[in-house]
């Protein structure tokens, strides 16, 4: 597995396993600096995803364009891709994520909702963040 989603407190925890790019597994930016994000090639084999974590997916506002924070899609039927904006820890909250036109929940690995340590300690520090007018990332008007 390359990659978790995972829940806490109302939001998304992201985390790239791997520390670069695995070609025909992951595409990261940790070694291309130009890519704004990370693909998680064949989803069924590489991104695990917590209960809890495809509960807050299903609530993402989608977009009416290819931009967005986040995207899980197919290119071959038998290979679905995640992608997301940011590094290789993210923390996304719902209320203000932008899914894809094209987002759907598609294969992957059912995980235990565990939270990396880090994930939590800054959630728990946090007050609770005001919705912006417009995707933190994407740009896109909420």
């Amino acid at each position: 597995m390359h990659a978790e989603i995972t829940a806490y407190r109302g939001r998304l925890i992201i985390t790239l396993l791997t520390d670069h790019s695995v070609p025909g597994e992951v595409l990261s930016s940790q070694d291309n600096p130009r890519f704004p994000g990370h693909v998680i090639y064949d989803t069924g084999r590489h991104l695990g995803v917590s209960k809890e974590a495809l509960r807050l997916l299903r609530t993402l506002p989608t977009s009416n364009e290819e931009a967005s924070d986040v995207n899980w899609f197919e290119i071959d039927e038998d290979k679905p891709m995640f992608f997301w904006r940011g590094g290789r820890y993210a923390i996304f909250s719902p209320e203000y994520c932008i899914a894809a036109m094209e987002f759907k929940i598609r294969k992957h690995i059912l995980i235990p909702n565990r939270v990396p340590d880090g994930a939590r300690e800054q959630l728990n520090v946090l007050p609770h963040a005001h919705k912006p007018k417009v995707g933190l990332l994407s740009g896109i008007p909420l």
